[in-house]
């Protein structure tokens, strides 16, 4: 028997993807408008002019739309694993914003 479609219900399959989507998303910035400037470099200005934890919040817009399609087809436990890898980043830019 073959599997079904509904294999990618699981906690996995939207937590890890929600993990990594968004700092898919940072490097591509990075890549696109500033590769001039070394990594390390990009992130230190960016601490320095407390424009990390506003970055880090907009990286996470494509959590919403991974989240919206595993809602769509009813893989609520991938959809729950999504949420919760968005709640990680929150909670490191909470923990970001008290030691600024």
């Amino acid at each position: 028997m073959g599997r079904s479609s509904n294999h990618i219900n699981h906690l996995k399959y939207g937590f890890w993807p929600g993990l990594v989507f968004p700092l898919i998303m940072f490097v591509l910035m990075y890549l696109v408008r500033y590769n001039e400037v070394g990594l390390g470099d990009y992130l230190k200005n960016l601490w320095r002019f407390q424009i990390l934890i506003k970055l880090m919040s907009l990286c996470v817009l494509p959590n919403l739309l991974l989240f919206l399609v595993f809602f769509q087809k009813k893989y609520d436990l991938a959809a729950r694993g999504v949420l919760m890898a968005t709640f990680i980043y929150a909670f490191l830019v909470i923990i970001s914003v008290a030691f600024q």
